[in-house]
């Protein structure tokens, strides 16, 4: 028995070591377990450093091929600086070839002015000798007429041709100094500007029937002394009655002439001076003017230069309240009080000179009915002699005569009959009034009436009750 336990527990000792070594089999599976699990996480290290060199590769890449294209930029933009240079070169040498051409047109521009000036010289000297050879004409003409006539010249006629030389002197004196060429056309076209007018103002200063207006718009060749002419040529004249000066480069000196003028001139109805260049001041002196003249109708002063402002637009207003005939005045007003106030004062111009006209016409109405009124014959008169001469005829007529040594001439014939007496009554009804008219017409007797006079005089006199009604 005890063997047999010895033996059972041999058995057990070898199954508990055959237990204890697949133990330890197992501890060593598990440590080679753990040493795989070991190697698979370095495996893994390994792969995620891998996967990071590579990732630092394709950094290294891109900035390969980030470096390759700023080098080709950098090709480019050398590429495009060797352009623009070779442009700059281009341009610069575009610049010089335009320079020269622009000294090659300098010269040929300065060549054409010295042959201009050749040919103006040529042509002033041309000139001059034509003005010494007509004032030489001129000379001899006035030589001979004044042989002719043997007459002393006038002094007002020397007074004002040593007013006019004393003014070309000034003038002369007064501009600035410049060359030959520049002066002497401009001096010829003053003096034929001054000879085209000259005639005219002779005309206006003589009073010369046939000007009966001065127009003298929009001329190029006028200047402000011929203008200030003009107007000391219209003061004392009677014939003209429109002064148009519009677009003349007039100035304030020209409007003071016109305003002296106005004072003295009474027949001048019309003045225009659009588009000039005056200011406030000489179209204050103008209204100012306006009060001691009683003929202008119309002033127009539109678009000038220099702007009027407000100041001399309520001057205006106020100078016209004293003045009742201006009826047109072309001027735009800015300021909405005295454009209002000049409109009702020349409305208000405008009735009286109504009032005025209605007021003649009855005067000449009344004058002509006292000429008809002296007419009319007399009641005893007969009709072929409204008045009775008061002389005696000188000689009796030789059939009244009676003759020598014959029989007595026959009676002489009846006189003609007398006038109705329905003159002097239509007379005194035509001069009576109206309710006086009406009783003398009942009164005139019914042999005149025709049937349709009597027919209305039977139905004003009758009676609504006397009328019988109309069958129907």
């Amino acid at each position: 028995m005890e063997k047999k336990l010895m033996g059972k527990d041999k058995k057990e000792e070898e199954k508990d070591s055959v237990v204890k070594k697949e133990k330890g089999k197992d501890k060593k599976e598990e440590e080679k377990g753990s040493v795989l699990k070991k190697d698979t996480g370095k495996d893994k290290k390994e792969e995620e450093k891998g996967s990071v060199l590579r990732k630092d590769a394709g950094k290294d890449k891109k900035e390969e091929e980030k470096g390759s294209t700023a080098k080709k930029e950098t090709g480019k933009d050398k590429k495009e600086e060797e352009k623009g240079s070779a442009l700059k070169k281009g341009t610069e040498k575009d610049k010089k070839e335009e320079e020269k051409s622009s000294a090659s047109k300098k010269e040929a521009e300065k060549d054409k002015k010295e042959e201009e000036k050749k040919e103006k010289g040529k042509k002033e000297e041309e000139k001059k000798e034509k003005d010494k050879k007509e004032e030489k004409k001129s000379s001899d003409l006035k030589k001979s007429k004044a042989d002719e006539k043997e007459e002393p010249q006038p002094e007002a006629e020397k007074a004002a041709e040593e007013k006019q030389e004393a003014k070309a002197t000034a003038a002369a004196e007064s501009s600035p100094s410049k060359p030959a060429t520049g002066t002497s056309p401009d001096q010829a076209k003053e003096d034929e500007a001054s000879s085209i007018f000259d005639e005219l103002i002779e005309k206006v200063k003589n009073n010369d029937a046939e000007v009966t207006e001065v127009n003298v718009n929009n001329s190029d060749c006028i200047n402000n002394e011929t203008l200030v002419r003009f107007t000391e040529a219209l003061e004392f004249n009677t014939v003209v009655k429109l002064f148009a000066l519009a677009n003349t480069r007039a100035d304030d000196h020209v409007a003071f002439a016109i305003a002296i003028m106005l004072k003295s001139n009474k027949v001048l109805t019309s003045i225009n001076l659009d588009s000039n260049h005056i200011t406030g001041k000489g179209i204050l002196a103008i209204f100012r003017a306006l009060l001691q003249n009683n003929t202008l109708t119309e002033l127009r002063f539109h678009n000038q230069r220099h702007i009027c402002g407000g100041k001399t637009e309520m001057e205006i207003a106020k100078l016209l309240k004293e003045n009742t005939t201006l009826l047109k005045l072309g001027y735009h007003f800015e300021l909405a009080g005295p454009r209002m106030t000049v409109t009702n004062l020349l409305s208000r111009n405008m009735d009286k000179q109504r009032q005025k006209r209605l007021q003649e016409q009855k005067l000449a109405q009344e004058r002509g009915e006292k000429k008809d009124l002296l007419e009319v014959p007399k009641v005893g008169a007969p009709k072929g002699s409204p008045k009775g001469s008061p002389q005696p005829s000188p000689k009796a007529s030789p059939k009244n005569s009676p003759k020598k040594g014959g029989a007595p001439a026959a009676p002489p014939p009846p006189p003609p009959p007398l006038a109705p007496p329905l003159i002097n009554e239509n007379l005194r009804n035509s001069l009576s009034p109206a309710t006086q008219r009406k009783m003398g017409d009942r009164a005139l007797p019914v042999q005149e009436k025709n049937s349709r006079d009597q027919l209305l005089a039977a139905i004003r006199s009758s009676n609504l009750k006397q009328l019988k009604k109309a069958s129907a």
